[in-house]
């Protein structure tokens, strides 16, 4: 572990795949240390050979906690107990020829939740040697375009620390996605009022600029993202959030108070009771079909090329009336999607082998291969 640590790194430090040899000079001898992603071959007994390599061991390094499932939860119901845990955190050291994919991950989960996914990708000789993967992690708890809002100050922050960084390619599941979707679209007062009508016009009546509201609800494009891929996520919502579960899940999350006086000094009470059934929105009122944001997210236009991987439990029926369990193909598809993918299983279906060989085929189609990578995708399936 580095002291003191890089920018972006996990608590645990930084790990990278290292490859030992010696090299023999007639009486001596010099262990050298080499990175077999960029390095793949050596000079070794005058001969160029391949460096055997254990490219899934440094991403294993970051095991996830027993408690996992629980810590899920608890980010969601209590927010402010993993705020200061929110960022980016790299899973690499930061490599300015690499290519930066950043993983968001949804509700009641974790950056954990990619790990095996990233070991399958990894499994691909063209994507270790063009892409470097970070995560972002955020308290599930919290409006979506307040989470959206602090991803959007991590990517600025790497922007300000590595000026010459490559265009990222963001990969979001389910809420995640929504994230990602706002990191592409651009959200003006104009379009707040022209959908919302009065209600619009009343959230930004008294707003000023630099106001946190203001901040989370209006903002341009991201012109450094190049790709996005969104994994089970429900644009316009999911009626599960409306439901009965939908509806004990929003009284039992507890927003961080500096939040919650935050917004109540911003935006009026008034104005709140007729915008979302008087209440804060949280991220399960934010995932209902009706939530005022998701009509005024929907009508922009995503600003990035972007493609659909869609979960199906396979249950009888049409497609357009097939689920994942919580998001109903009608809410994952997009029109204007590069490719859409559908995947025979549920909504966590993160880790499936169809779903890392289409990550990988849309990474590599992002470097113009046209194919995708046989051993990634014979890898992942044998996991």
């Amino acid at each position: 572990m580095l002291n003191p640590p890089e920018k972006f790194a996990p608590a645990k430090g930084l790990t990278a795949p290292v490859t030992a040899t010696l090299d023999f000079h007639v009486t001596d001898a010099t262990l050298v240390l080499r990175l077999p992603a960029k390095q793949p071959e050596a000079m070794v007994e005058g001969k160029t050979r391949p460096l055997a390599a254990d490219f899934s061991a440094p991403i294993s390094y970051y095991e996830p906690p027993a408690n996992l499932f629980f810590v899920g939860i608890m980010g969601a119901l209590r927010a402010a107990r993993y705020e200061k845990k929110t960022g980016l955190y790299f899973l690499q050291p930061y490599d300015p020829d690499r290519i930066p994919v950043v993983f968001v991950h949804g509700l009641i989960s974790t950056p954990f939740d990619w790990l095996q996914t990233i070991k399958g990708l990894l499994a691909d000789p063209e994507i270790r040697k063009h892409y470097q993967f970070w995560v972002f992690s955020y308290p599930t708890g919290n409006p979506v375009l307040y989470s959206a809002l602090r991803l959007r100050e991590e990517l600025a922050k790497v922007d300000r620390l590595y000026p010459n960084h490559k265009g990222y390619v963001l990969v979001g599941h389910s809420m995640g996605g929504l994230l990602s979707q706002a990191q592409v679209t651009s959200l003006t007062r104009a379009g707040w009022e022209k959908t919302l009508r009065g209600p619009g016009m009343q959230i930004f009546a008294s707003l000023k600029p630099a106001d946190l509201v203001a901040r989370a609800t209006t903002f341009k494009a991201n012109p450094r993202i190049k790709r996005v891929v969104f994994i089970c996520t429900p644009h316009p919502g999911s009626k599960m959030a409306s439901g009965g579960i939908g509806e004990l899940a929003i009284k039992l999350i507890s927003l961080p108070v500096d939040l919650v006086t935050t917004v109540k000094s911003e935006v009026p009470e008034a104005t709140l009771r007729k915008i979302n059934n008087g209440r804060l929105p949280n991220s399960i009122s934010n995932l209902a079909p009706n939530a005022p944001y998701l009509k005024v997210l929907n009508e922009q236009s995503i600003q990035a090329p972007y493609h659909s991987i869609i979960g199906n439990r396979g249950k009888p029926g049409p497609l357009a009336e097939s689920s994942d369990g919580v998001v109903p193909y009608w809410s994952s598809h997009l029109d204007g999607a590069k490719s859409e993918c559908i995947v025979s299983g549920p909504h966590g279906s993160c880790e499936l082998p169809q779903t890392i060989a289409e990550l990988d085929r849309i990474l590599r189609l992002n470097l113009g291969l046209q194919s995708a990578s046989k051993t990634s995708v014979a890898q992942a399936a044998l996991r």
